[in-house]
């Protein structure tokens, strides 16, 4: 692998709810309706407040039993996701969000951490009482959905991972010593340069574009390198353990996923999309999507822990 590549990969690893009554007695109180009528659930767009005053925008799409949650990635948005809300929402309620400090969430934390993001899901979860769920998250969508599955016991089916959780047992730490100067030195130069490198697919140059006007402005700065610096502060073995959910990752071959290694510590399988970079789901939905759909379908269709 050469340096350019590996650099990349670095980043890409830091930077996934009628009783009839019998005559003569009194009717029992009427069940809810379909969850779509529950506040927080009807199709359209919403506020969610967490614990520190945090706003966090989220959007429903579609109807059904089972929730589909999109994470996304460091220094993006959940309109990342455009290409696979219609194909999961035609099948189940569909929820993108954007975490705090991306998109049009606020920007007030006084710490920015991947775990705090884990918490802002699992207090969303337990806000809209949802269960039979489904988290979907690319790069850092992927360590923040296994904190909260971790945070929410019986909710939570299991996990895709997109472009993330290569290997629990890769030591983060060691790897910010290779990149995160750069970072502190030149943000945005450096954001440029890593972007750029994340595609190897030719005639995405408006995605390319997206991607960089989103997480390599100077504003992005104190976010984006707070989150870098935490990835080195993460137990990644006990956060696939206390997951306690499958694992089933749709990965880019750049960063070689040790499925051997992630399976001491999950139920965890992967499968390589070829010919892709970090974000597979926004330059080649016609390939990603269908996988997507199979692994949210196995989750569900396994027995519930």
């Amino acid at each position: 692998m050469n340096e350019r590549n590996r650099f990349s990969l670095l980043v890409a690893i830091a930077l996934s709810l009628s009783i009839v009554a019998c005559q003569g007695d009194p009717p029992p109180e009427a069940p809810p309706a379909a969850d779509t009528t529950r506040t927080g659930l009807t199709p359209g767009e919403h506020t969610f407040t967490s614990a520190d005053g945090s706003e966090i925008p989220y959007e429903i799409a579609g109807e059904g039993d089972a929730t589909v949650v999109l994470v996304h990635c460091s220094m993006c948005e959940g309109s990342f996701w455009a290409a696979q809300v219609p194909v999961l929402a035609e099948r189940y309620r569909t929820l993108t969000l954007d975490l705090p400090g991306h998109g049009k969430a606020s920007a007030a934390r006084a710490e920015w951490t991947v775990a705090g993001y884990g918490e802002d899901v699992a207090a969303m979860l337990r806000e809209l009482d949802l269960s039979n769920v489904v988290l979907v998250g690319h790069s850092m969508g992927g360590p923040v959905s296994l904190r909260a599955a971790a945070l929410s016991p019986g909710r939570v089916r299991g996990i895709v991972a997109v472009d993330t959780l290569h290997d629990a047992e890769f030591d983060m730490s060691a790897a910010l010593e290779s990149f995160l100067p750069a970072f502190e030195a030149d943000y945005s130069a450096t954001c440029d340069e890593f972007v750029d490198s994340m595609f190897p697919e030719e005639n995405v140059d408006e995605i390319k574009a997206t991607v960089r006007a989103k997480g390599c402005s100077e504003d992005r700065r104190e976010i984006g390198i707070a989150l870098m610096r935490n990835f080195g502060d993460i137990d990644m073995t006990s956060w696939f353990s206390d997951a306690g959910v499958p694992i089933r990752a749709i990965n880019a071959p750049t960063n070689p996923t040790q499925v051997e290694n992630n399976r001491k510590y999950a139920d965890f399988e992967a499968v390589i999309l070829e010919n892709v970079g970090h974000f597979p789901h926004m330059t080649r939905p016609e390939q990603f999507n269908p996988l997507l759909l199979d692994a949210v379908a196995q989750l569900l269709a396994a027995p519930a822990a």
